[in-house]
């Protein structure tokens, strides 16, 4: 599994939140009304659960079972392909930081990588950043429309379900307007996951190598 998988979902389950700052009082009133609800909404998530397919063009499908804790870790279970089929990537907040795990099942091998709040930051950093031209719209009810996104992916367009602060499918878009497409599915919310759900290996690693951050982020 690519690094850029990780730091997509991560972007995802972050990555609106940091929208607040820029609600400025020139924007469209039911736009701004709009995503303020849902970052409201987000502030309330304790606990997340849902199935997500990754679709590039030229690319195999990538199904992932994710499972987030708020705050404190998210976990990556693989499903697809077949070839990946039990990896898990779990991401936990530790006192010097955060912790990366990577179980490899087949391998019987745990791979892990300790980082900063910093070094997180600039990894989170490569899908994209809000920039100070970033526009927000909501061209229709259940669809936000984000342009002006520094990294790899300046467009985005997010859909919601009815009553949902959790979007069902993402795309992102690049300078040339190549779609990433993301698909969420059976999302659970608050259903009171611990953090030991999240950290489960099984069966356990024989063996444990630490790795380390790219230099360049994702």
């Amino acid at each position: 599994m690519n690094w850029w998988v990780l730091v997509l979902v991560l972007g995802l389950v972050f990555g609106v939140v940091v929208l607040g700052p820029y609600l400025f009082p020139g924007e469209n009133q039911r736009a701004m009304q709009r995503l303020t609800e849902v970052i409201q909404a987000w502030a309330g998530i304790r606990d997340l659960e849902t199935y997500l397919e990754v679709l590039r063009p030229g690319e195999p499908l990538v199904r992932l079972r994710v499972l987030y804790l708020a705050g404190l870790a998210v976990r990556l279970e693989l499903e697809e392909p077949e070839e990946l089929q039990g990896e898990v990537y779990a991401l936990r907040s530790t006192p010097e930081g955060w912790l990366l795990v990577h179980f490899r099942p087949n391998l019987s091998l745990g791979l892990e990588a300790r980082f900063s709040e910093q070094e997180l930051a600039r990894i989170l950093q490569g899908l994209g950043t809000p920039s100070p031209n970033l526009r927000v719209q909501w061209p229709e009810a259940n669809t936000l429309q984000i342009e002006g996104l520094s990294g790899p992916f300046p467009r985005a367009e997010l859909q919601f379900g009815e009553n949902s602060p959790v979007p069902e499918r993402i795309l992102a878009l690049d300078a040339n307007g190549k779609a990433l497409e993301l698909r969420l599915s059976e999302t659970k919310v608050n259903t009171g996951l611990e953090l030991r759900e999240l950290f489960l290996l099984d069966p356990l690693p024989t063996q444990w190598i630490p790795i380390p951050i790219p230099s360049g982020g994702a």
